[in-house]
């Protein structure tokens, strides 16, 4: 059952003041002991271990989901669960030593990592503890699920020995393996862009088959086929693909076209089995409750000829996007049908170059928009933005180290392994996170006042966030609502320059003339409007793959639930066997090993 988890606080030196001399490895060591008996049946004893504004954020080791439970309820929850689990084998990481941390000045914990073991498999854990009253204790405990026991990753000291003089050539193997002509594969992944990817080689590194079902010609092609100007707004230390990392000589920015190739290389390089320009039907999809299996009628393309070809699957995983469904255009305005330019959705835009010397109106004031502006602009296109709502604005400069912690970064990815950085950041309940956020976002207020000052002279309206938290809960609740500006030649230079122009408010007519009409009356002739409005979402997607009955099962997916976890995603989303995987690179680094053991759990009857 989901809690009502509290507001969040930090523990600030007023109440938990740092002492002048700590012993921080034997600190951890006798808080390790007194929470490996806890977690050993104690439920009470190990409540007793937590401030009384912690939390313990429990992945799948012990509660098998995504849970963050607030110190009040951990009693109650962990009595449920710790007596089936059997905690044993606790040990400090020996890759990660106890360290002594202040995130800010008056806030100060030991941060220390440990590995154990229940009956499902082996887990790892980061504590946080604060010196309370003469005694540590912690402010945050998590507890994550590593491997399933009996299920080792096939990866490092465990790699697979390979064949030495194989008289089948590695080829002839893996167009026979993709093939699935004798056995149908263990996993369905609906979506072949970088989260069905990360799926299927996590997949196969644990030993489980699966095949990727994408409509596209090539791999990458979601990418390589929009707009030439697109590029990822995250630096390349937050978005490595898992097994396989981006090379030192990569670019801290990477374009569309370049990651393109490297997801087909990577498809290639992972033995990902993929089917491209095949769709799934979905009037023949059904899930089979007496085998546990769905069964899929896949329409592929072999040679150009579409062959259906009928699969059994243990799982389906859905990998079709954050937006989820279909671009999302809204109810067609009063003299639409009789406007004579042209409209589109942001998803159809392939670039400006066509449209030089031409006006454009983006609908959308978010990152699409901003991107999509910049490409008109530097296509030669007198282009208007329609800002709707408040955007949250972040120059990548001042706010990424920050947000990032010094995590993923070049000095703090030589000091740790990507897979490290990702526990740690992972370890934060989402409400300590936004506390984080609310501070950082008031420092990043005054940093970036030349730019936000620039915006308000422009028009562009700029808000800090749902409670000052900046982009982070844009993000889980909207999938959107946020930019992150680079500097010279970004969005928010060319609004600040004029190069970008501002409209607030609302289209309320097209006009036969040429015009579009506004909220404040106004009127403009534009040739172009472009609709940076989102996708329906993921009821959508469903129906078009899994079938009608599937919607009517299909709980939320993304926004946060009352602990503020991801809602159905690499969780129960109501779908019986069907995960969905969602979000950037980190996410989907992420998210694919929690599915995986998931697959593999259920899969052997382990929950």
């Amino acid at each position: 059952m989901v809690t009502e988890v509290k507001a969040a606080s930090l523990p600030t030196h007023d109440v938990y003041p740092a002492p002048a001399d700590v012993d921080v490895r034997g600190t951890a060591e006798v808080f390790l002991g007194q929470l490996a008996t806890a977690l050993n049946g104690d439920a009470e004893a190990f409540a007793g271990l937590f401030i009384p504004e912690g939390y313990w954020r429990d992945v799948l080791a012990f509660t098998r989901d995504f849970r963050t439970i607030d110190a009040a309820s951990v009693s109650e929850v962990a009595k449920d669960t710790l007596a089936k689990n059997k905690a044993t084998a606790f040990a400090l990481s020996t890759e990660t030593p106890p360290v002594l941390e202040s995130p800010f000045p008056d806030v100060t914990w030991i941060r220390l990592h440990f590995t154990f073991d229940t009956s499902l498999g082996k887990c790892s854990g980061i504590a946080r503890l604060v010196y309370a009253a003469d005694v540590w204790r912690a402010y945050t405990i998590y507890t994550l699920l590593e491997e399933v026991h009996g299920y080792p990753q096939k990866a490092g000291r465990n790699r697979p020995r390979g064949r030495h003089n194989d008289h089948e050539p590695h080829d002839a193997r893996r167009a026979r393996e993709a093939d699935f002509k004798d056995k149908d594969p263990e996993v369905v992944i609906i979506g072949g862009g970088h989260n069905g990817l990360a799926c299927a080689a996590v997949l196969r590194s644990f030993g489980v088959t699966s095949l990727v079902v994408d409509k596209f010609e090539r791999v990458g092609d979601n990418w390589r086929k929009r707009y030439a100007s697109l590029s990822l707004h995250d630096p390349v230390w937050t978005d490595h693909m898992p097994l396989m990392e981006y090379p030192p000589t990569w670019p801290v920015w990477m374009q569309a076209g370049k990651l393109a190739n490297w997801l087909e290389a990577y498809a290639e390089a992972q033995e990902v089995n993929i089917w491209l320009r095949s769709t799934v039907d979905p009037t023949k999809t059904k899930f089979n409750p007496s085998t546990q299996q769905w069964e899929l009628t896949i329409l592929r393309d072999v040679n150009g000829q579409v062959v259906p070809r009928n699969v059994k699957a243990s799982h389906v995983i859905m990998a079709t996007g954050l937006g989820g469904g279909k671009a999302k255009m809204p109810p067609a305005f009063p003299g639409q049908g009789e406007w004579p330019g042209t409209i589109v959705h942001s998803s159809q835009h392939k670039g400006g170059k066509d449209w030089q010397g031409k006006r454009a109106l983006v609908v959308g004031a978010c990152t699409s928009g901003h991107d999509i502006s910049v490409d008109l602009v530097n296509n030669g296109v007198d282009t208007t933005m329609l800002q709707r709502s408040p955007t949250f604005i972040m120059s990548i400069e001042k706010g990424l180290p920050l947000l990032d912690s010094g995590l993923f970064t070049e000095d703090g990815l030589e000091n740790m392994s990507v897979e490290t950085a990702d526990r740690i950041a992972d370890s934060f309940p989402k409400q300590v996170g936004k506390l984080f956020h609310q501070r950082i976002v008031k420092h990043l207020a005054v940093e970036d006042k030349e730019i936000l000052d620039g915006l308000k002279a422009a028009g562009f309206k700029t808000y800090p966030g749902p409670d000052g938290s900046g982009w982070l809960f844009l993000a889980y609740e909207r999938a959107g609502g946020y930019y992150f500006t680079a500097g010279e030649g970004s969005g928010s230079d060319m609004i600040a320059k004029g190069q970008i122009k501002v409209k607030g408010g609302e289209i309320t007519s097209f006009n036969a003339d040429g015009s579009v009409s506004f909220t404040d009356g106004d009127t403009q002739h534009f040739d172009l409007v472009i609709f940076a409005t989102g996708y329906t979402g993921f009821p959508d997607t469903v129906r078009e793959t899994l079938g009608p009955d599937a919607v009517e099962k299909l709980g939320k997916v993304w926004g946060l639930d009352r602990e503020l976890e991801v809602n159905g995603v690499a969780r129960d989303a109501g779908l019986p066997r069907v995960f969905f995987t969602v979000g950037n690179f980190m996410m989907s680094r992420w998210f694919s090993r929690r599915i995986a053991l998931q697959v593999i759990a259920q899969r052997e009857g382990k929950w």
